[in-house]
């Protein structure tokens, strides 16, 4: 196929045009051309117009470029970051290979960074959590609003995306299971609810959202007291952002740290690893499985058990019992 004329950015259309035709979701296309984007930047810089230029050299010197380049608040770009952008170039190159723009896959070697096996940092207390969930003024309908959706992102760990686009008609007050339609990877789920959340649901549904809306049209659960339209992109993070500055926790919530606190709180109540897996969407129990390193109840038991210093304490007290 002759690749005269063809420009990386028509390539690149065309290649997001085969993610489309494969059913990827928007939000990968964009993710997708976002990366393609610091490409186009690393190829103005090094003078580079021809497809049939770039050699596996080439991508090597974008992947050091990469590893320099900080993120767009100015920050170090992670390993997990760089390991995204360069995953996406390859896919791109691959795609150009069997496609025939390319005589050969310069990407085929291309070897990614090793990344920490980080735990998640800062990971609320059930305490601290239940805190948040009932700072919210209920006696107001934002108050009400946000009580409710507190309730469902700790009963559930939704994704703030996921939160985002529940309809009303997800919700299934009678069975207390919300439906999780187009979760990471395109792929739909039900979920559990608690029973506190589906009163406070039940409340919000048949009440509260009625007054927000002011009958203007949404289908979607949560919506703005402004325009009634579904909570913004970063609403989500916004209002759990509101009620940590209001109970002074010296904690940074984001939406996916309460996601990883919901999932530890379950696994500390001995809930089945699979089941975590399935209410969190995860594709990999590997992904699951890392929970599993925060809730040390029986190694915290071993170590007083087994270690020295706890049986000469234990040996200790009970001298000290004895009549």
């Amino acid at each position: 196929m002759s690749t005269e004329a063809l420009s990386f950015d028509v390539l690149f259309h065309r290649y997001l045009q085969h993610l489309e035709m494969l059913n990827y979701s928007p939000q990968t296309l964009a993710v997708n051309e976002f990366y393609f984007n610091r490409f186009s930047e690393f190829l103005v810089e090094v003078k580079l117009a021809d497809v049939q230029a770039v050699t596996p050299s080439t991508l090597s010197d974008f992947q050091r470029w990469i590893f320099y380049q900080p993120t767009q608040r100015g920050t170090a770009r992670s390993v997990g970051g760089q390991n995204h952008i360069i995953v996406a170039v390859k896919n791109f190159f691959t795609f150009l290979a069997q496609e025939g723009y390319v005589a050969g896959n310069p990407a085929k070697g291309l070897r990614l960074a090793r990344e920490p096996d980080v735990l998640p940092k800062n990971i609320l207390t059930p305490e601290e959590a239940r805190r948040i969930i009932e700072a919210p003024d209920t006696q107001t309908l934002i108050g009400y609003r946000d009580r409710t959706l507190l309730e469902v992102l700790y009963a559930t760990g939704l994704r703030k995306e996921e939160l985002r686009h529940i309809n009303v008609a997800d919700v299934n007050l009678d069975e207390e299971l919300l439906r999780v339609n187009h979760g990471k990877g395109g792929k739909d789920r039900v979920v559990p609810l608690s029973r506190i959340a589906c009163q406070y649901l039940e409340n919000y549904i048949k009440a509260v959202r009625p007054e927000l809306a002011k009958g203007r049209p949404s289908e979607k659960l949560f919506i703005s007291i402004r325009d009634g339209q579904p909570i913004g992109r970063h609403g989500v993070e916004r209002l759990l952002a509101k009620y940590v500055r209001k109970l002074r926790l010296k904690k940074h919530v984001t939406c996916h740290l309460w996601r990883h606190s919901c999932a530890t709180h379950l696994l500390k109540n001995n809930a089945n690893l699979r089941h975590v897996q399935q209410i969190l969407g995860h594709a990999s129990l590997a992904t699951t499985e890392r929970y599993l390193r925060l809730t040390i109840t029986d190694l915290k038991e071993a170590h007083r058990k087994f270690h020295p210093r706890e049986q000469q304490q234990r040996r200790k007290s009970a001298r000290e019992d004895r009549p």
